[in-house]
């Protein structure tokens, strides 16, 4: 191949990279880097002595980002759910994407309630994170009742990020199917993945909002009573 030829093999690989750093999909930058890679590599071989520490560099990094694309295709294979996970998906974690959904239910465990049980108990620690997709649970105050949660909502989340025993009981009124997070299990989760950390913390900072415009709502009622 003509030296000068492969001139302008040089000047493509570097648009290409100027096209890598404008484009916003990781998967896109990462093609465009291996073909700004293998274009350079003609320019180092037709050189009068072959400029093989480059070669093997663009080699390295096209290697790299190859490994990596294949990553990214795995990653966002189609997934299928289950019933309940699809269920739970739909209400309270659509800001999710679907693999990421799945690697959190895995940290968890889908249980069934039966009338009477309790997943928080006046004056004891929470010991988890429940997000019920059928049942209601009713929460009590020293036997006062209080509100009735419906499916979706996040029972515990206030709770583990204080610390504090819970000062109400939180009993399902009926058959009831939820998913439990330890609350051991889901720190370390998050410590592995602070990617997700952010979104999770705008889904309960959401659900809290919730919880207060609710309470606020019912003392207002109390009050024009």
């Amino acid at each position: 191949m003509n030296v000068h030829v492969t001139n302008y093999l040089v000047h493509f690989s570097n648009v290409l990279m100027l096209v890598s750093y404008s484009v916003r999909d990781i998967l896109w930058l990462r093609w465009f880097a291996v073909a700004a890679a293998l274009t350079n590599i003609p320019y180092f071989l037709v050189q009068p002595q072959t400029l093989w520490p480059p070669v093997v560099w663009a080699l390295v990094f096209t290697t790299i980002n190859l490994y990596q694309i294949t990553r990214i295709y795995l990653e966002r294979r189609p997934v299928a759910l289950s019933e309940d996970e699809q269920k739970l998906y739909d209400m309270a974690f659509r800001s999710l994407r679907p693999r990421e959904f799945v690697s959190l239910t895995l940290v968890g465990e889908w249980r069934t309630a039966a009338a009477g049980d309790r997943v928080l108990t006046e004056g004891e620690p929470v010991s988890s994170i429940c997000i019920a997709i059928s049942g209601t649970l009713q929460v009590r105050k020293q036997g006062r009742d209080l509100v009735t949660l419906q499916p979706g909502q996040m029972i515990g989340t206030a709770l583990a990020l204080i610390g504090d025993p819970s000062p109400v009981d939180a009993t399902f009124t009926g058959t009831a199917r939820y998913m439990s997070w330890p609350l051991q299990s889901i720190r370390t989760f998050l410590d592995r993945r602070p990617d997700l950390r952010v979104t999770l913390q705008g889904l309960v900072n959401r659900e809290l909002a919730g919880k207060l415009e609710r309470v606020s709502s019912m003392l207002a009622g109390d009050t024009r009573a």
